[in-house]
């Protein structure tokens, strides 16, 4: 029995014991990074972000950035592929990339992310369009940037969209007809993934975050990657486009258990939302309350706040919060 299957058991009854004790349906739990970290730094938070958030949380210029970047660069592989007949790939210039992918594939009839730049098209939302393009073409040149071009060999973008087969990561689903899905983030991978586990998933930010979610965002996307293709990762490379960064971290069995308990915890968070919904007591604050959308809410977060929050790197903050 490999690591991948030793999750899995692990994870399973876990996430059927958290339904169980559920009063009432707690409908699609749908389990990606963002829930994962919301859920395990600030539960209050997390539970409180109702049913949009619960689910699939829907796009956005910040959140299709990697979607549409990953997709141009995808199409441009594939056409200069058959264009260059054995010679070079050239590099991609990033906006205009980005721009010709969007005028392809931005239909209405399109799948994934594409189908929402049609809708956008379609409304007459320029200045949305605008927004996504810039944000795109930002992830894309951070990406080619740090990862080197050409791109390393056996490469392959993950969660793309385009016409026919797609390079869409797996997903998980505990049992058949679960409400629970867990979605990788990861938006490539390096290597087969066979038997051996020998395979490294790219996680790329067009900017470098918070240092201490490298080892979290790298444990949940290893154990997402490992139930899904049921072979664990051997790493996961992160990146940031604005630093240069490449933090690579090994993958072993403590960092998959830590990954599942994230996945784990999500459905716990959702099956308490069901109970109580958004209780403030539950509250952890911490420099993630600066931005939080129910801080108004949270008498801990406007504490932390006007507290220790004023400070930043021993500057006040700036403004009334």
């Amino acid at each position: 029995m490999g690591a991948a299957d030793r999750l899995r058991e692990t994870v399973t009854p876990a996430v059927d014991a958290a339904l169980e004790i559920a009063s009432a349906p707690p409908g699609a739990v749908f389990v990606g990074w963002a829930a994962a970290v919301d859920a395990a730094t600030c539960p209050a938070r997390y539970r409180a972000q109702g049913e949009d958030g619960w689910g699939f949380p829907g796009w956005s210029p910040a959140t299709a950035a990697g979607a549409v970047a990953r997709s141009a660069l995808d199409a441009h592989l594939e056409v200069t592929d058959a264009d260059q007949a054995g010679q070079p790939v050239p590099a991609p210039a990033p906006v205009e990339t980005v721009r010709r992918w969007m005028r392809a594939t931005g239909t209405l009839d399109a799948r994934g992310v594409g189908a929402w730049v049609g809708e956008l098209r379609a409304a007459g939302d320029t200045a949305t369009l605008a927004a996504v393009a810039a944000a795109a073409s930002r992830w894309l040149g951070g990406f080619v940037r740090v990862v080197g071009w050409p791109l390393p060999q056996g490469m392959a973008l993950l969660n793309v969209t385009r016409e026919g087969p797609t390079g869409t990561a797996p997903r998980w689903w505990p049992r058949q007809g679960s409400p629970v899905c867990v979605a990788s983030g990861a938006d490539a991978r390096i290597g087969r993934v066979t038997g051996a586990g020998g395979h490294t998933l790219v996680v790329h930010r067009a900017s470098s975050g918070d240092d201490d979610d490298l080892r979290r965002r790298a444990g949940f996307e290893a154990a997402a990657g490992a139930l899904a293709l049921r072979v664990a990762p051997a790493a996961v490379t992160i990146t940031a486009g604005d630093t240069g960064e490449r933090a690579r971290i090994v993958v072993d069995e403590g960092l998959l258990a830590a990954g599942g308990e994230m996945i784990v915890d999500v459905v716990r968070q959702r099956v308490v939302a069901v109970e109580r919904g958004h209780d403030a007591a539950d509250a952890r604050p911490s420099r993630r309350c600066r931005w939080c959308e129910v801080r108004a809410d949270c008498a801990p977060g406007q504490a932390w706040v006007a507290g220790p929050g004023r400070w930043r790197g021993g500057l006040p903050a700036i403004g009334g919060g």
